[in-house]
């Protein structure tokens, strides 16, 4: 059994040889979700402010990134595998957060990006329309804050605001 010690120094590491910024920042957001009350900010935003703190991320890489992280998590919670690996993990934070890096090691983050677009898209024939994709991430948010996503609802309050504007 690994003293405290080494599993502190295990799961502080900045990243991964090899291991994508939106890994780590998924990682990081799955497990703040898993053990933290949500606070002020999300647990994604508190996770890359964690991730990037140290480091100068060019903004376009950011925004590709969490993008990436996001689409992780949304398939960690959709295939099942969040459940899973808390009910593995037995309650130990450390043990959960060690699950948590195995299985997106394991994740191939193309794949699910792929999923991903398809489910967006709806098809594979080329971008639809900005019309119809704003519509498909208002139905989302929509589909998120009746989830009970309090960050979800935020937006949509936002986006009310806009129209309301206009």
């Amino acid at each position: 059994m690994p003293s405290q010690t080494e599993r502190s120094d295990e799961f502080d590491r900045p990243t991964s040889h090899g291991r994508s910024f939106a890994k780590d920042i998924a990682e990081l957001a799955l497990f703040l979700e898993l053990t933290e009350p949500a606070g002020s900010i999300g647990h994604l935003d508190a996770a890359t402010a964690e991730v990037t703190s140290d480091r100068r991320v060019p903004l376009t890489t950011l925004k590709r990134c969490i993008s990436e992280a996001r689409a992780l998590i949304e398939f960690a919670h959709e295939s099942g595998a969040l459940r899973h690996l808390q009910a593995r993990a037995a309650g130990a934070e450390w043990a959960l957060r060690s699950e948590l890096a195995v299985w997106l090691d394991e994740t191939r983050l193309t794949e699910v990006l792929k999923q991903r677009a398809l489910r967006l898209n709806r098809s594979r024939g080329g971008r639809p329309s900005t019309t119809t994709r704003t519509l498909r991430a208002v139905e989302e948010l929509v589909a998120f804050a009746r989830a009970g996503r309090p960050d979800a609802l935020d937006e949509l309050r936002s986006i009310q605001a806009l129209v309301a504007e206009a």
